[in-house]
């Protein structure tokens, strides 16, 4: 009589039996799941950045990395085709912080979710992995304030493995478990929740882009409203100047405040890129905007004297000044000729060197 043995390493009809029956439970008590699928990354052009490497090269699949420096793929794609599934999970009270253990554990809407995994692996084509996202129906929220708009919850995939609870007696596994996250407004998941431009577009339904953006504004008008920008740190426009006092320097627009007003309260009989050419007298004082500051002079016979420049200006928010720098599209000319981008890569201007 042969030794007893549930193991066997071929998948025979037991296996196929308790599959059948596991996927029979999963769709019977299963809720129902709408899985955008990750193809890759969108195409990206050769730049000649070994950290980046062109996805056109023919090899653009799930397990192409798009920056080999970070070892992130933040371009993601996703197929326009949306597939139906059915998982199990344990519902539960979301509890933001775990005080059942030492330290502060933050377990803010997480999930693990068991699926089949033949039924996965026939309607996708493959496994659950990272980067997929998930849509929970059964998560619609249609109660939603100033809007007649609903939304199902959206989740992404972080991690994939298989369950202790998905074996069966002969050691074959028939569930797959994935740990899933909310999805957020970032970079990597354009390609479903789209640009924001666009009316219907989820980015405006289930992210506060539009709205944290019109505040950003609104702070920045009110502070170039209450921070005058002044430079130079005069404000001498309170100041009277003298003009009767021998041996005093040349007129300045510092006894104007240094923000294109004329000294002593005087008007200025105008402002442009060129000087009137009649109008005017001795002692006049005309704006010209075409300079950079804008120039302030003052008519002295035939002659236009420069009594100062515009020193002011908007106070601007340093994000403003980055962005300048950060999205540089500039080129320059190089001595031999060539024509090279003013922003170069880090990975490029510091190079490894070999340590022997």
């Amino acid at each position: 009589m042969p030794r007893l043995s549930l193991w066997n390493p071929n998948k025979t009809s037991d296996f196929e039996f308790i599959d059948r029956v596991v996927g029979e439970h999963i769709f019977a008590g299963g809720t129902g799941v709408f899985i955008h699928k990750y193809l890759g990354v969108q195409n990206t052009p050769n730049d000649n950045d070994p950290t980046r490497p062109s996805s056109g090269s023919g090899v653009n699949d799930e397990v192409f990395i798009q920056d080999l420096l970070f070892l992130e793929n933040r371009d993601r794609k996703y197929s326009k085709d949306i597939y139906e599934l059915r998982g199990q999970y344990n519902l539960g009270d979301n509890d933001a912080f775990d005080l059942t253990q030492f330290g502060m554990f933050l377990a803010n809407d997480t999930l693990f979710m068991n699926f089949h995994t033949e039924s996965m692996v026939e309607a996708i084509g493959r496994r659950l992995m990272a980067g997929d996202v998930i849509e929970l129906p059964h998560l619609r929220d249609d109660l939603l304030l100033g809007s007649d708009e609903a939304i199902n919850r959206f989740y992404v995939v972080t991690d994939a493995s298989r369950p202790a609870e998905g074996y069966d007696p002969r050691w074959w596994s028939h569930l797959w478990r994935v740990k899933l996250g909310p999805i957020t407004d970032s970079q990597e998941y354009r390609d479903i929740l789209g640009s924001g431009e666009e009316e219907g577009d989820l980015r405006n339904l289930i992210s506060k882009y539009s709205k944290e953006i019109n505040i950003n504004d609104a702070l920045l008008q009110q502070a170039e409203r209450d921070v005058p920008y002044d430079p130079q740190y005069r404000k001498t426009a309170h100041l009277y100047m003298d003009e009767t006092v021998p041996d005093k320097p040349a007129p300045t627009l510092d006894f104007g405040g240094a923000d294109g007003t004329a000294p002593n309260g005087a008007s200025i009989v105008g402002s442009g890129a060129t000087f009137p050419t009649s109008g005017t007298s001795d002692g006049d004082f005309y704006l010209r905007t075409d300079f950079s500051p804008h120039r302030l002079f003052k008519k002295s016979g035939t002659r236009w004297l420069n009594v100062g420049s515009d020193m002011t200006g908007s106070w601007s928010a340093a994000n403003r000044i980055l962005k300048g720098f950060i999205n540089n599209d500039a080129t320059f000319t190089g001595d031999n000729g060539e024509i090279y981008k003013e922003k170069v890569n880090l990975s490029k201007v510091v190079k490894p060197k070999t340590d022997n």
